[in-house]
Parts: C-alpha cells; sequence; structure tokens
C-alpha cells in the first residue's frame, strides 16, 4: 500500500479542502484531535517497534495518517459512569491499478480516546485496532497484522502523561468484531472518495507493554448501537 502514497496523498488533499464542515453534536474540538494524532504519531512514527507490527507494510500507518486521519472530525461519545470515550470507525475499500499492477486491499480500523487534558494538550489514552476487511468481521487480536489475512487483528493502547511521554501497549489477546457498516453523505471522485456513516460492533483488548512486556491492560468498549465512521474507497488507474 506504501506505493499508493503519494498519487493518493495529492487527491486526498483535495477532497480534505472541499469539506467546509457543519455544526455536529459530535464533531470534534481542535485541541482534542491534535492530542490524538500526536499520540499516535509519537507511537508509531518514532518508534519502530510498533511500527513493525504490520507484517509487509510497515508504512501502513503512514498511509492512514495522510489519507484518513484528516477526514476524522466527528466522534461518537460512550459514557461509561463518569469517564467518556469517543470513538470513530475507519474502513478502507480499495481496488485500483498502478503501473500495471491490481492493488486491492480491504481493512477495518477502530480509533477510541479519552482523558484530554485541555491544560498540557495531551490524551491519556488512546486505542487504535486492527482488522482485515470490512464490517462483518470477527477478528482475534495478536501481536502482529498482515493486510487481508481474514480472522486476524492487532491492537495498540497508548498512553500520554502530563508531560507528553508515551507509554505503548501492543495486543496479546482480545477480538474486533463489526457488525454491519451503512454511510451516506459522500465526497471525492472517481478515484478517490471519502464517505461518512455508521460502524457498530465491539472489541477486547489485553496488551502487554513495548518493548519489555512488563505491564498488561486490558480495556473492552462495545459501539454495537453505533458509531461515527468514515469509508475511503479507491478505485481506477493510479
Amino acid at each position: 500500500m506504501r506505493k499508493l502514497l503519494f498519487p493518493l496523498l495529492v487527491a486526498g488533499a483535495a477532497v480534505a479542502c472541499s469539506d467546509a464542515g457543519s455544526v455536529d453534536p459530535d464533531a470534534i474540538p481542535q485541541g482534542q484531535i491534535i492530542a490524538v494524532r500526536a499520540a499516535l504519531d509519537s507511537a508509531f512514527l518514532r518508534d519502530i517497534t510498533l511500527d513493525s507490527a504490520f507484517v509487509g507494510d510497515s508504512g501502513l500507518y503512514a498511509l492512514m495518517s495522510v489519507l484518513v486521519f484528516p477526514f476524522i472530525d466527528r466522534a461518537t461519545r460512550i459514557p461509561a459512569g463518569s469517564d467518556t470515550t469517543r470513538v470513530v470507525g475507519i474502513e478502507f475499500d480499495i481496488d485500483a491499478t498502478q503501473n500495471g499492477a491490481h492493488v486491492t486491499s480491504n481493512l477495518s480500523a477502530v480509533l477510541a480516546w479519552k482523558g484530554f487534558d485541555s491544560t498540557s494538550g495531551t490524551m491519556d489514552t488512546v486505542f487504535f485496532l486492527l482488522g482485515a476487511g470490512r464490517a462483518p468481521i470477527s477478528d482475534s487480536l495478536w501481536s502482529r497484522f498482515t493486510l487481508d489475512t481474514t480472522g486476524t487483528g492487532t491492537g495498540f493502547v497508548i498512553h500520554q502523561n502530563a508531560s507528553a511521554v508515551t507509554t505503548k501497549w501492543l495486543s496479546r489477546a482480545g477480538h474486533l468484531h463489526t457488525t454491519s457498516s451503512s454511510y451516506s453523505s459522500t465526497q471525492g471522485n472517481a478515484t478517490f472518495s471519502v464517505s461518512r456513516g455508521m460502524l457498530n460492533g465491539d472489541f477486547t483488548i489485553t496488551a502487554k507493554s513495548v518493548p519489555d512486556s512488563a505491564t498488561t491492560v486490558s480495556s473492552v468498549l462495545d459501539f454495537g448501537s453505533g458509531a461515527r465512521a468514515i469509508k475511503v474507497k479507491i478505485r481506477g488507474s493510479l
């Protein structure tokens, strides 16, 4: 997928610039999404240990960072006691050709977070899970992720303290389930388009700290009633 980066970056930038946006109760405050992306960048772009979890494509996070994350401006709130987790679903639908090669990929991702500190501009906890295929999927989480290998997925838990020091955990067990997805609003063109809609599902994750596996964290999130989602669709010749 990395070889698609430059042409799709150009197309994605054009689509992003055309999105004027609107007032929405699920809109993400700018400071909050900046904190989420900073935590993710710190974990993946500055740590080859986590990036190497993407078997055969260590550039997958970089690709998603430029093609998907600029469109994430809405997320569903899921209360749990006095805390609230925000979650957004992502689906990739790629069926294209480049230099005569046929490139296909279908994958799902769930991005969730909680504990924004507006004073320090940091995010206490970020969850990032990946599964092969698009809804419905039922993938077991482990420490490596192979694109388009049905039934496999991986997950990451990222913590930032008030000084923006990052601690990371990589999945050892758990699952990512999605039951259905639906999309309506679409922007873009025949080659690159982004649709907004909803994704239904749940996840559980048990993860060990990177690189020493000294600590273990676990979490559960049910978004069976629906979470805001985007689908990136890529077609044609690039």
